[in-house]
C-alpha cells in the first residue's frame, strides 16, 4: 500500500506549488522594478499631507478616496524609501495569501490538486480560477494599488461570517469599506440574513474609520475631511448635469455599469494607425437619460439577485453555494460601484470558484461552460497575452464588465438551483443529561 505522505510529491501538487510561488514572486516584483506607482503617488503624497494638516484632496496627488487610506499610509511615511518598499512588498504578498487561501476555502476547496483528499473539482477550481484571476491580481500588484489589501479584508470578512463570528465580519466590511465604499453592500446583505447588529456595524466601521484621521492629526480648519471628501466627490454626483460613471480617470478605465454605459452611448473611440482617441458624441444623451438608464438595469440586476436570493434560505458554511451568495454581492459591488478599475476585479475570483465548484458536483455543462469561457476571457485581459490592439478594443468594448455579469448570473444560477434549506450550518449541542442517558 502506497504511503499517504507520498500524496504530496506527485507533479500536480508541485505544479501548483510553483505556480503559486511564482505568483507571489510576480506581485511583488513591480514594487522593486517600477520606478513608481499609486502607492506613492496617491497614498503616501495623500498621508504625508495628513501628517503636516494639508488638504487631503489637494489634486496634485489624485487622491480622490476616504481619508482612512490615507491614514493607513501614514505609517510607511516614518520608514525610509527602501525599508518602505520592503514593507509595502510583504503587506501585500499576506494579503495575496489571505486572498486566495480564504477564497478557495469558502469555496470548499480542500487541498491543493493532487493530494489524497481532492477531487476533480480541486483541479477545475484552481485552473478556471487562475486563469480568470492572475490578470487582475498582477494589475493591483503593478499599479501598486491596494485592491488586493481590501480584497484580502472582505474574504477575512466573509471567513468570519461563514463561522458565525457575525459581529466581527461586519467590522471587517466596515473596514473595507472605510477604503473604499463599496463594500458597504454588505450591510443590506447582512439585513436579509438576519444579522442586525453585525450589518449596522458595517457604515458605523466605516463611517468612524473616515473620523479617526481628525482624532490623530486635526484639521488645521476644524471641518471633518469625511465631510469634505463626501462634499468634492459624492454630492456633485447628484446634480442633474452629472455624467453617471464619470470619476477621477479616464472614460475607458471604468468598467462598472455606469462606466461603460457613459463609453459606449456618450463617447466614440477612433483607432489611427498607433494613435488612439476619445471624442464625446455629437448625439450624446443627456446625463439625465443615462441615470434613468442605469436606474433601469440596476433594477433588473437587484431583481434577478432577489429571486436567487429568496427561493429558500441558504446554509452559512463554506461551500459552492454560500460561496455563490458571496459572489453575487461581489459582483454587484463593482457592477453598481460608481467606478470600478481593472484592479478592483480581483474579487472574481471567489464567484468563479463558486460556480466552477458547483457545476463540476453537479454535472452542470451550462456552469462548467459559463467557467471556462469567463477563465478565457480573464486571459484576454492580459496586454502581453492578446497584444495592444486587441486589447484596448477587448477594454473599450466591456470585456470585463460583461465577464461580471456572466459571473454574476451564474452565481445566481447556483443559488437558485442548488441551496438547501436552513438559515444557519447545524452545530452539535450539548444535550441534557437526561437524554444522554436516554440515547444510552
Amino acid at each position: 500500500m502506497e504511503s499517504p505522505h507520498r500524496t504530496d510529491y506527485r507533479p500536480a501538487v508541485w505544479t501548483c506549488r510553483a505556480l503559486l510561488a511564482g505568483f507571489f514572486i510576480l506581485i511583488t516584483i513591480p514594487v522593486f522594478t517600477r520606478p513608481s506607482g499609486d502607492w506613492e503617488l496617491v497614498y503616501l503624497s495623500a498621508a504625508g499631507n495628513l501628517r503636516e494638516g494639508r488638504d487631503l484632496l489637494e489634486g496634485n496627488n489624485a487622491f480622490v478616496y476616504p481619508p482612512f487610506g490615507a491614514l493607513f499610509a501614514v505609517p510607511f511615511t516614518f520608514l525610509p524609501r527602501p525599508a518602505a518598499l520592503v514593507a509595502w512588498a510583504a503587506v501585500n504578498a499576506l494579503a495575496g495569501a489571505v486572498f486566495l487561501v480564504g477564497a478557495w476555502r469558502l469555496a470548499g476547496g480542500r487541498g491543493l490538486p493532487g493530494r489524497a483528499n481532492t477531487t476533480g473539482a480541486d483541479y477545475a477550481a484552481f485552473w478556471f480560477g487562475m486563469l480568470l484571476a492572475i490578470g487582475f491580481l498582477l494589475d493591483s500588484a503593478a499599479n501598486w494599488q491596494t485592491d488586493l489589501i481590501i480584497g484580502a479584508v472582505l474574504i477575512a470578512g466573509c471567513v468570519l461570517l461563514a463561522r458565525e463570528r457575525s459581529l466581527a465580519a461586519g467590522i471587517a466590511f466596515g473596514a473595507a469599506a472605510a477604503f473604499k465604499c463599496t463594500p458597504l453592500l454588505f450591510a443590506p446583505y447582512l439585513l436579509w440574513k438576519r444579522r442586525f447588529v453585525a450589518a449596522a456595524a458595517v457604515p458605523i466601521a466605516a463611517i468612524g474609520l473616515n473620523f479617526l484621521p481628525d482624532l490623530i492629526y486635526p484639521p488645521t480648519d476644524g471641518k471633518p475631511r469625511a465631510i469634505v471628501w463626501k462634499e468634492r466627490f459624492l454630492t456633485p454626483m447628484a446634480g442633474t448635469h452629472y455624467d453617471p460613471g464619470a470619476w477621477a480617470s479616464a472614460v475607458g478605465f471604468n468598467h462598472s455599469l455606469a462606466g461603460v454605459n457613459l463609453r459606449w452611448l456618450a463617447y466614440e473611440r477612433t483607432q489611427n494607425n498607433d494613435t488612439t482617441s476619445v471624442a464625446p458624441r455629437a448625439d450624446r444623451p443627456s446625463a439625465t437619460d443615462l441615470k434613468r438608464l442605469n436606474l433601469g438595469i440596476t433594477a433588473m440586476f437587484g431583481l434577478l439577485a432577489l429571486i436567487a436570493l429568496w427561493r429558500r434560505p441558504a446554509e452559512i458554511s463554506p461551500g459552492p453555494v454560500f460561496a455563490a451568495e458571496l459572489g453575487i454581492v461581489f459582483t454587484l459591488m463593482l457592477l453598481l460601484s460608481p467606478m470600478s478599475s481593472k484592479p478592483h476585479f480581483v474579487l472574481l475570483l471567489l464567484p468563479q470558484l463558486a460556480i466552477v465548484r458547483a457545476g463540476w458536483n453537479h454535472r452542470d455543462r451550462l456552469l462548467i461552460a459559463l467557467a471556462a469561457l469567463v477563465a478565457i476571457g480573464g486571459l484576454c485581459t492580459g496586454k502581453d497575452i492578446v497584444g495592444r490592439t486587441a486589447y484596448e478594443f477587448l477594454i473599450w468594448n466591456g470585456l470585463v464588465f460583461f465577464l461580471t455579469v456572466a459571473l454574476f448570473l451564474g452565481c445566481c444560477h447556483v443559488r437558485y438551483w442548488y441551496a438547501k434549506p436552513g438559515e444557519r450550518s447545524v452545530r452539535p449541542t450539548a444535550q441534557p443529561a437526561t437524554a444522554q442517558r436516554n440515547a444510552a
